[in-house]
């Protein structure tokens, strides 16, 4: 699986240190403009998103908006 990062905080290497140990594939954000992030992680065939943050209304943006474009998301924790 391919999965985005979100995040501005400094955890985001940690996360991604997991999940690549677990097979997965990882992209690190922000990704700065909504609509050219979303096609961006479309175009790089991203199959989910992870958010690191509770206050980043870009990312959670981002994140309804690739969920919207691509189909719902499997797990959300807010």
């Amino acid at each position: 699986m391919k999965i985005a990062i979100l995040s501005a905080a400094d955890v985001s290497s940690w996360y991604g240190v997991t999940l690549m140990e677990r097979g997965h594939e990882i992209m690190f954000g922000p990704f700065g403009h909504v609509p050219t992030a979303v096609a961006a992680l479309i175009k790089d065939g991203i199959d989910g998103v992870l958010i690191l943050t509770d206050d980043d209304e870009n990312l959670k943006e981002i994140a309804a908006r690739f969920a919207r474009e691509t189909g719902p998301c499997v797990a959300r924790s807010d």
